[in-house]
């Protein structure tokens, strides 16, 4: 949440003015009873000017006091001043709040009256339908009215404590329930198919609406239908009504029928609607009425006036229902169809045309933010919700509280949306919808133990809600969060189990992947038959998005076991997918996976153009990209563009800690340890690995802290650190993971050698080598090799020494990083003794180039091994020089080699 809304939140004081209340301590603006959509620094700049009525307040201290100090132009507080002009129904010229003073400020002129707070509310006071208000100089009527509301609002409280304390117990009050499980159409035409989803969806939110009764949400319900498949719609009512009550356990079911006469829009719409018993199957009522379809939105209010009735719960909604007017209700509908069936670019269209049609509902805005998202365009998204929730004013309040809380969430304000999903779930404790939105809301701001604690409270929920899958698949997921891959594996094997019992494909598919990816990173070898069953699922009930999910998965898993070319496969039949649904942020993660395959392929320029595409797609789609920026960097570290590595590793760093991407920030800093030893900073590698290694011990990332315990023990062993440079290395896992593996024995050779156990040393560079060579990283394999000929020299097997260095020279011309093919040459130069006595000017310009201390001293090391061999009397002189360079460059290891060899 912004400073200003923090800021503003510690205020106790209330002010009115007109018929407005300012609450800043709700950070809230009331106009009758209504609160009023107020972004957090157009509140601010009203706070400052309301408690600073009649005064002239310069730009300069709204600045201050809004911005808190922040660097921001002067157009920021106009468009503030603009929003609450329009807020506050100020029209072009009139000053009847905000008057402004020209060359000076802003000043306050409506007259206002402060109060100081009564007892307040709890947390999640928002749900209070009017707050309390200010008696100052108001008549009799109005402080009985204003009574009245306080005395409402303490009920509130109370029963919401109520309801949450003997939640605790078991004891939870459940309301009426309802679900509209099909209305079908006996139309001779199609052409008005579209109130098969409409009807539904009005009758379930107005029944919803005053809270007195639990609606089963539609989408649910079509989500119900959907795992049902075909047979649903000829299944008898009594098997219908059977495996409804087993899935949603409410009192009663609508079913129903529409048939539409005439020609539209001039048309009849009649439609017949049984109500039934869910115990018992008893129709309850048979309820019938038609009306002109341009007034659809009566004719649903007085059916679901009669549903009450048949129900026995009395009252009408407290505000109209915000179905969108006439002219946008078909491509309304049509839109959260395509939405349920897993088409984000039909639905965006529809409801685009709706939002065209109908501009100022909250609704629409509200569908086409889900619509972003699911294509994964996260910027625009928020802008729908942002919009929504700015429209929301004129719903009733637990639409505008709902619309609010998924504001929030695409912002990123976690805390607002978890107090806004507490308090409705606090008023209705039976509903499993409310408790998993709050659950969901506490995972994505990673409240780890918060989520568990909501959904051990739903699990007391009586079945079939208390064990939904979607309880035990949250638990997964939060699990996930938390690296505990076994209660993950566990909790998502529950959620599948269960929604196969239910007959719910579409949990069932997904909690199948989320069970075999804990499975892949535990190393179970079954990992592959449980996600090849979630994707097949997904395939067969059309989820596309879950498919390419799927195919990303795959392609992960192959790729880091070396089977590259089944990976590409993989990749590319996931893109397919996302490009056909047009789900950028998914084609985002999957150009990433190309970019990799494209690397052990030796596609430089391929490699680097996927991962710049998948860069935009992220920039584009509101993600954080720095992920990418790593993988990017890593790239061109390999390409020896340690410039271009090391501002895009910057980057990287600057963007994963805006959201403490724990992993991506030890990614990075391993990134920045190995471009700090290429350049001879042996003391900033370590402490650089070090925070690496924090980083992603943090977050439970095995396969990058291999990696990164492997290179700071070759760092620790550079510096002659011997003990902890075998410690770290006995903390590394490689598990089913060749780079893992192949890392972790070349750091072992280097620290045998180092040891002087160079028999073993040559063996594990040998298999670090095979390893490297088998997972393309052909770079890699050279320096393996180059150690490997080192301790074959030691062993005096120059000859096989030679052949090694060779081969690793064939090994570093297939890769472009520069580091390794000076390497190999320079091993082979110093081991022929046949060859120049010097080293070739081309080589030695090289070595320059580079500009590498550590190549430098092996290259000096070198020609003082090459003159030891050959007898020639400036050895000794030349292995002094080495030690004193080394020692003062802090190469404490090949110091100590080079006066062991000055002998």
């Amino acid at each position: 949440m912004s400073s200003g809304v923090t800021r503003l939140e510690r205020r106790a004081a209330k002010y009115r003015f007109g018929e407005f209340e300012l609450l800043p301590s709700q950070a809230a603006l009331w106009r009758a009873g209504v609160r009023v959509p107020l972004m957090p620094k157009p509140l601010a700049t009203l706070v400052v000017l309301v408690e600073r009525a009649g005064e002239t307040v310069s730009k300069d201290d709204l600045l201050s006091e809004v911005w808190s100090g922040t660097s921001v132009e002067e157009n920021n507080l106009t468009q503030s001043v603009s929003t609450l002009r329009k807020v506050l129904g100020e029209k072009r010229g009139e000053n009847r709040y905000i008057a402004t003073e020209p060359g000076n400020g802003y000043r306050f002129v409506a007259q206002v009256t402060r109060t100081e707070d009564a007892p307040t509310q709890a947390a999640g006071s928002a749900l209070t339908l009017v707050p309390n208000g200010a008696v100052g100089q108001s008549s009799p009527v109005f402080r009985r009215m204003v009574l009245f509301a306080s005395l409402a609002a303490l009920l509130c409280v109370a029963a919401g404590v109520w309801f949450w304390t003997h939640r605790a117990s078991g004891q939870i009050a459940r309301r009426k329930s309802v679900a509209i499980l099909r209305i079908r159409d006996l139309s001779k035409s199609s052409s008005e198919a579209w109130l098969q989803t409409a009807l539904p969806e009005m009758l379930t939110s107005e029944l919803a609406t005053d809270g007195k009764l639990h609606a089963i949400p539609a989408e649910d319900v079509v989500r119900w239908r959907s795992d049902l498949g075909k047979g649903s719609e000829t299944t008898r009512y009594a098997d219908l009504l059977r495996q409804a009550r087993s899935s949603f356990g409410t009192d009663t079911f609508v079913i129903g029928t529409y048939l539409v006469m005439g020609t539209c829009p001039d048309c009849q719409v009649r439609v017949d609607l049984g109500l039934y018993d869910a115990g018992t199957g008893d129709r309850l009522a048979n309820i019938i009425d038609e009306g002109p379809q341009k007034d659809l939105l009566d004719l649903t209010t007085r059916l679901g006036g009669k549903l009450r009735a048949g129900m026995g719960v009395g009252g009408t909604p407290a505000a109209p229902l915000p179905w969108p007017a006439p002219g946008a209700a078909r491509e309304y509908a049509e839109g959260l169809n395509a939405l349920r069936r897993i088409d984000p670019i039909s639905a965006r269209d529809h409801l685009q045309a709706a939002a065209n049609a109908d501009p100022s509902n909250a609704l629409i805005h509200a569908a086409l933010a889900d619509a972003w998202t699911a294509l994964g365009y996260g910027l625009r998204a928020n802008d729908e919700s942002r919009r929504a929730y700015e429209l929301s004013s004129s719903l009733g309040r637990l639409d505008q509280l709902g619309i609010e809380a998924r504001y929030r969430m695409s912002a990123h304000q976690w805390d607002r949306a978890i107090e806004i999903y507490q308090s409705i779930f606090r008023l209705f404790p039976d509903s499993l919808e409310d408790g998993l939105n709050l659950a969901r809301a506490q995972g994505r701001a990673m409240k780890v133990a918060d989520v568990s604690a909501t959904l051990g409270i739903l699990r007391k929920l009586p079945t079939p809600a208390g064990n939904d899958p979607r309880i035990d698949a949250l638990e997964a997921q939060d699990a996930g969060l938390a690296r505990d891959y076994p209660k993950t594996r566990e909790y998502a094997r529950r959620a599948a189990n269960e929604a196969k019992s239910r007959g719910a494909q579409y949990m069932f598919a997904r909690a199948r992947l989320l069970e075999g990816g804990a499975m892949q990173t535990m190393g179970d070898p079954n990992y592959y038959a449980v996600q090849t069953e979630g994707r097949k699922v997904c395939e067969s009930i059309g989820d596309r998005q879950c498919v390419s999910m799927a195919w990303r998965i795959r392609g992960n898993e192959r790729f880091y076991t070396g089977h590259f070319a089944e990976a590409q496969e993989a990749y590319l039949q996931g893109v397919a997918v996302a490009r056909e649904l047009g789900d950028r942020a998914e084609l985002a993660n999957l150009l990433q996976g190309l970019s990799i395959v494209a690397e052990s392929n030796l596609e430089w320029d391929r490699a680097e153009q996927h991962l710049l595409e998948a860069l935009s797609l992220k920039k584009e789609t509101g993600y954080n990209p720095s992920q990418v920026r790593e993988q990017l960097a890593e790239l061109y570290l390999r390409l020896g563009r340690l410039s271009d590595a090391a501002g895009t590793a910057e980057e990287a760093l600057s963007e994963a800690q805006k959201t403490n991407a724990r992993e991506d920030i030890g990614e990075v800093y391993l990134v920045q340890s190995n471009l700090a030893r290429l350049h001879g900073r042996l003391d900033i590698a370590q402490e650089l690995g070090e925070k690496a290694v924090a980083e992603l011990r943090a977050s439970n990332s095995n396969a990058d802290l291999t990696r990164a315990l492997a290179a700071l023990s070759s760092t620790l062993t550079a510096r002659g650190d011997l003990s902890n440079a075998e410690k770290r290395l006995a903390e590394a896992n490689p598990g089913n993971y060749p780079e893992g593996s192949a890392t972790i024995e070349l750091a072992r050779a280097e620290l045998l050698l180092a040891k002087g156990l160079f028999q073993q040393a040559a063996e594990n560079a040998k298999r670090s080598a095979a390893d490297f060579g088998n997972i393309r990283l052909q770079e890699n394999a050279a320096l393996a090799l180059v150690t490997e000929a080192n301790a074959l020299e030691m062993l005096g097997q120059t000859s096989d020494a030679l052949r090694t260095c060779q081969e690793a020279e064939r090994s570093a011309a297939r890769s472009p990083y520069p580091l390794a093919v000076t390497r190999a040459r320079l091993t082979a130069w110093h081991l022929d003794t046949k060859s120049a006595p010097n080293v070739p000017a081309d080589l030695e310009a090289k070595v320059q180039t580079l500009k590498n201390p550590e190549l430098s001293l092996e290259e000096d090391f070198g020609r003082a091994l090459r003159a030891k061999r050959t007898g020639a009397p400036d050895a000794k002189p030349l292995f002094q020089a080495v030690a004193t360079q080394a020692q003062a460059r802090g190469y404490l290891t090949l110091e100590r080699r080079a006066r062991s060899l000055e002998q």
